[in-house]
């Protein structure tokens, strides 16, 4: 190596799928590895191939519409469906595919003049593969002798899969200060300290944008039989307050005022960490604008804690409702008594919430599930007049329901994640349609069209 600092590259590769919106998407834990090398002495060089403000696409491609918190659409260009997709019949469908991002010919030159000594790629979605190993071929491609590792969830959940498609030296299924300080000292790179917690990720506007993320608390005490979340988070250990109020105070002096929360059990030992980081962040003369996209559990949820959270600075709160059937939440999860959603929307009504502003997610397609389900469910929650989201089931590898999917699904959920997208609805079946999915939509967007911007 000549005499220079070592070089981190770093990759948040473009996505290939049929839609595509920016809901606070970072990769945090990237950003986390950007930290430990930058405190290590490391040059970080990072790319963000959705990076919706890329002067160059946008001289190409149509500039994405965004919104003022930090949210919208990225650079969309039409490119053909993958050969697999079409030749499988019971994948009949004629959406329009795409490829998310800045242009190949610009993410190419962006690699091309990084010259690092050692790459690390992000991994989101299973299905969202192809971005993954473009961005990894490109590297390998100029950089042939240099490590390649891959993270994130695709990583965690088919690590076989990965390393087969990306090529990657090291494919980490979790990451830790001992796993990254080996990589770098197996790669003759200076090391990390080792033993510690990750830290927070790295500051600075050219990592962020126009929103941050952050995470109160690590994993999810609960074990529900859809979620990814104890595979990837084995063990939920609740957030540190003032190193959480530290997090955010570093980013909102760069200027940045929109935060969501990555939590998968924001609440959870809620007097530990989160209502002490809410009350640091009202003894502060910051003005910030908080987000859930993930969704709070409901029965965590009491009028305290409501609140503070509006006092603090959350425009709007999302529920996990998932469902009106109390059989559902017995099976799936008991998270919650069914039945106490109503109470849940009136508490934070009279806490200063606005109606529009309470969002709700519904689950959809889960294997064997009846649409009349959820159609009373999008009925009981319409009835609150808030704003209902439809999350459409996508299978999860590894999770306890995975085996039930793989079993009766018409699609090859084991042999392609390509078929793992929600898109397709990998679920359907006689007691539940396309058809019967199409009819939730409508009246899911007939509901939310009577309520007011959110």
């Amino acid at each position: 190596m000549e005499n220079r600092k070592p070089r981190a590259l770093l990759i948040n590769p473009p996505v290939y799928d049929f839609a595509l919106f920016d809901l606070f998407l970072k990769p945090y834990g990237l950003f986390r590895i950007a930290r430990l090398l930058a405190e290590a002495g490391y040059d970080i060089i990072y790319i963000d191939a959705l990076d919706y403000r890329d002067y160059a696409t946008a001289g190409v491609l149509k500039k994405p519409k965004r919104n003022a918190n930090g949210t919208g659409k990225f650079f969309r260009e039409s490119v053909s469906m993958p050969e697999v997709l079409k030749n499988h019949a019971a994948a009949d469908f004629t959406r329009g595919f795409a490829r998310y991002g800045v242009l190949q010919p610009v993410l190419r030159d962006k690699i091309d003049r990084a010259e690092p000594d050692i790459a690390f790629l992000a991994s989101g979605m299973t299905y969202w593969y192809q971005g993954l190993r473009e961005a990894a071929g490109i590297v390998r491609h100029f950089y042939p002798g240099i490590p390649v590792i891959v993270g994130g969830i695709y990583a965690g959940l088919m690590p076989d899969h990965c390393k087969a498609q990306t090529g990657a030296d090291r494919v980490c299924t979790v990451l830790n200060t001992s796993i990254l300080d080996d990589i770098l000292r197996s790669a003759e790179l200076p090391g990390v300290p080792r033993g510690g917690d990750m830290p927070v990720p790295i500051v600075g506007t050219g990592f962020w944008g126009d929103a941050a993320v952050m995470r109160l608390n690590e994993g999810c005490p609960y074990n529900c039989r859809y979620c990814s979340s104890g595979i990837l988070s084995p063990v939920f250990s609740p957030g540190n307050p003032e190193e959480a109020f530290r997090q955010f105070e570093e980013l909102y002096q760069t200027g940045i005022r929109n935060f969501a929360f990555y939590d998968d059990a924001f609440l959870a030992e809620r007097e530990k960490s989160l209502v002490p980081f809410l009350r640091r962040v009202m003894e502060s003369s910051c003005a910030p604008s908080f987000y859930t996209p993930n969704a709070v559990h409901v029965g965590l949820l009491d009028r305290d804690t409501a609140v503070l959270m509006k006092r603090a600075g959350f425009k709007e709160i999302r529920l996990g409702f998932e469902s009106s059937s109390r059989d559902f939440h017995e099976q799936y999860g008991r998270k919650y008594a069914a039945g106490s959603f109503n109470d849940v929307v009136a508490m934070l009504v009279s806490s200063g919430f606005r109606r529009e502003n309470i969002g709700v997610y519904i689950l959809a397609g889960l294997p064997g599930q009846y649409v009349q389900e959820v159609r009373d469910s999008v009925k009981a929650a319409s009835s609150e007049k808030v704003r209902i989201y439809l999350a459409e089931f996508s299978p999860v590898p590894g999770s306890p329901l995975w085996q039930a999917c793989v079993e009766a699904s018409r699609l090859p959920l084991e042999e392609e994640p390509l078929f793992h997208n929600n898109t397709f609805f990998p679920m359907e079946w006689a007691g539940f349609s396309r058809k019967d999915l199409q009819g939730l939509k409508d009246e899911v967007r007939e509901s939310n069209r009577h309520l007011g911007a959110g």
